[in-house]
């Protein structure tokens, strides 16, 4: 096999691998976020301007060096602002107006600079020391979005993130590390230059879908927990965590408390105004209570109009201060559905958790007091009896 045969068979090659990483990207899932969803878009981006970038080193031995001079340099870097891209958009992230012209500035200037000194006097090391430079700035914006933004259960961004550091280490290293082994003026293999590539491909075809695949998961997982309709937690979550948080506060020696609230005369909303009204109302009902709440502090919809609140660190006294407040802010609050506004009001009752209870000690005990402000007029705060 003659040299034009064996760049011919690695560029067949690269482009198999390419071929395959695009049309691979098209049945990922894609992101509800519109944003997001443009990610995958970048990371194909990303896969053809780095075969044209190897297209471009196979131009320089195939005859036309003034070609691999004008589009080398730009499709490496292109790339690599590709890579950003795709990671930026994969966290939802947008560019500004100034950041999309500085990329073009910045490509603008590498391109210029690398025909001016291949016009000039042809110095190849200055070129190939010129892109180095040039690719670092794209890859140290990767490196600190990724770490910036990386959660610790996220083996894909994991994945992207060794891509991304490999990517780095090679350019600072690994490329003054090769050309030392190359005579002056010696351009640089397509052999070595086509597994690099190769490399890069395969290991960013590894993590990219890792990475879109496990945000999936975790988006599952926690829509599982989550009540549909409310956007507060539901019985699932408090059965998983409820333990989890008991727990800590008993390790901790914390107070625990429990509230549980009931829209007082739910069904005359739904007989009177429809279902959907109803839904908004609980929506709206669910939405003001979230909004007093503590950060730590937990809303579950227990099913139909009733609700449980979660209170860690918070002693008897300072969970009926709480919802008393909340008592008093849904009987002020206009409630909003289609043409009609709608005045609610709540009961709930109170509890705090022993050392040895269980938190469903706590919600019976909570229940009790509930329906005892339910039998003495509904609209007030009930503590549980010692």
């Amino acid at each position: 096999m003659n040299t034009f045969e064996q760049i011919y068979f690695l560029i067949g090659i690269l482009s198999l691998l390419v071929g395959v990483g695009v049309a691979f990207t098209f049945v990922l899932p894609v992101p509800s976020q519109r944003v997001k969803a443009q990610s995958p878009i970048y990371g194909r981006l990303f896969l053809v301007t780095l075969w044209f970038a190897f297209l471009g080193i196979c131009l320089q031995p195939l005859g036309f060096p003034l070609a691999s001079a004008a589009t080398l340099n730009l499709c490496v870097l292109l790339a690599m602002y590709m890579l950003y891209l795709t990671v930026l958009k994969r966290y939802g992230q947008v560019l500004t107006h100034k950041q999309i012209a500085m990329i073009i500035l910045h490509l603008a200037f590498c391109e210029a600079l690398s025909l001016y000194f291949y016009l000039g006097n042809n110095q190849l090391l200055i070129r190939e020391m010129l892109v180095s430079i040039c690719v670092l700035i794209p890859l140290g914006l990767t490196l600190r979005l990724i770490y910036q933004n990386i959660p610790d259960n996220r083996g894909g961004d994991e994945m992207i993130f060794i891509v991304v550091s490999l990517t780095t280490i090679g350019v600072v290293f690994g490329v003054p590390f090769y050309r030392m082994w190359l005579e002056p003026g010696e351009p640089v293999g397509t052999e070595v230059a086509f597994v690099a590539i190769f490399m890069l491909c395969l290991l960013f075809m590894l993590g990219f879908p890792a990475s879109l695949m496990q945000s999936l998961f975790v988006r599952l997982s926690t829509q599982a927990y989550i009540d549909a309709l409310t956007g507060a937690k539901n019985r699932h979550y408090l059965y998983r965590e409820s333990v989890r948080m008991l727990a800590h506060a008993q390790r901790h020696e914390q107070h625990f408390s429990v509230v549980v609230c009931d829209i007082d005369f739910f069904k005359k909303v739904n007989d009177q105004h429809g279902h959907p009204a109803g839904d908004e109302a609980l929506k709206q009902f669910a939405r003001i209570i979230s909004d007093l709440l503590r950060s730590g502090d937990t809303l579950v919809r227990m099913g139909g109009e009733e609700f449980l609140i979660v209170l860690p660190n918070a002693d008897i006294q300072q969970a009926s201060t709480m919802a008393q407040r909340l008592c008093d802010e849904v009987r002020e609050a206009e409630i909003k559905v289609e043409n009609t506004t709608l005045k609610l009001t709540a009961s709930f009752g109170v509890a705090s958790l022993n050392a040895d209870d269980t938190i469903f000690d706590g919600i019976r005990q909570a229940d009790e007091a509930l329906y005892r402000a339910k039998a003495s007029g509904r609209d007030q705060v009930k503590r549980a009896q010692s």
